[in-house]
């Protein structure tokens, strides 16, 4: 049963995947630029008050990592991605990998759907950028704000009822590109034509719990958005379903430290101790099934999930698993 889930795959790629999304993230980041200087301390306080999905990446940090660097060259290695890549710095006057120094993703539900609560708050040096031409280019408007920074809108292939996505540079220093209101809510707050949104009691108390020297974070503040995940694993299996337990988690936080291993530790809350339990039994059934795919044929991953922990205290878990950084290699035949 177990082996039909592809665990030993999902540990072996698991790596490259994430190392992907990292990079495909500096890229897309590109299309935005940032400015704290102008109305607040941190990028923090352009989160809305009801943010229920929250990604923080110190691409500084990361940058100088030997498994970054790694992931890079297989990057390159890639001629299509990489022709793309020269194509794009050459274009909108921004490098991705050396410009931007943090990242901050943030996703809300509103009536529209996630998509409308959509913002990315891209830090670094953008001095040189011409990303908001380089849209206009390519469709779209221009507009100028009353503090004369200029906002580029584009309406999606839906025609009126599409989503608009909106890109700004309010300073050589940040980009800001998602949803049309959610740019137009960080620019007023940047340019103190608003107050940052007051924070819910629990996006506060989850900020607060992350370890600030993690280089990459995330916080899913969402029961909603669990139980669509619960939705989408129920549909993988009849014979092991834990969508259930997922359903009723109210909040999960993830850290991840890159050295020469990738520590991560991730803390789970749940609405009750019970869902807590067999939540952790389905962790541990996994862990054991993945031990049991390993053995004899990877010694290496045998010792990852062998030193993986998991602990329960009433209705949290908390696990913590280091993997060595070699393990985090693009799937066979992606180059």
């Amino acid at each position: 049963m177990w082996r039909r889930f592809g665990l030993v795959t999902l540990f072996e790629n698991y790596g490259g995947i994430l190392l992907a999304l990292i990079l495909l993230i500096l890229v897309f980041t590109s299309f935005a630029s940032e400015t704290p200087g102008k109305g607040i301390s941190h990028p923090l306080a352009l989160l809305p008050s009801s943010a229920e999905f929250v990604v923080s990446l110190d691409t500084f940090a990361l940058r100088k990592s030997d498994l970054v660097a790694e992931m890079e060259k297989r990057f390159d290695s890639i001629p299509e991605a990489a022709e793309n890549y020269r194509r794009f710095v050459q274009e909108t006057g921004v490098d991705p990998r050396q410009d931007t120094d943090r990242v901050l993703i943030s996703l809300r539900q509103v009536d529209a759907g996630f998509d409308s609560g959509f913002l990315i708050v891209a830090e670094g040096r953008f001095g040189s950028s011409r990303l908001v031409d380089t849209a206009a280019e390519k469709g779209g408007t221009i507009v100028t704000t009353e503090d004369g920074t200029r906002l580029w809108t584009s309406r999606g292939q839906n025609g009126e009822g599409g989503t608009v996505r909106a890109l700004a540079q309010p300073g050589p220093d940040m980009i800001l590109f998602g949803h049309e209101s959610e740019v137009r809510r960080a620019l007023d707050i940047l340019a103190r034509r608003a107050a940052p949104e007051v924070k819910s009691s629990k996006l506060k108390d989850l900020i607060a719990g992350v370890d600030r020297r993690a280089p990459a974070w995330a916080i899913l503040n969402s029961s909603a958005l669990a139980s669509k995940l619960s939705q989408e694993i129920g549909r993988s299996g009849a014979d092991w379903d834990p969508g259930a337990a997922i359903s009723k988690v109210d909040s999960v936080t993830v850290m991840g430290w890159v050295g020469k291993d990738v520590d991560v530790k991730l803390r789970v809350s749940t609405r009750d101790g019970e869902t807590a339990s067999l939540l952790a039994d389905v962790v541990r059934g996994a862990l054991a099934a993945g031990k049991l795919a390993a053995k004899d044929r990877d010694a290496e991953l045998l010792k990852i999930l062998q030193q993986t922990s998991l602990v329960q205290e009433g209705t949290s878990l908390e696990m913590e698993a280091s993997i060595p950084a070699s393990r985090f290699q693009l799937p066979t035949g992606a180059e």
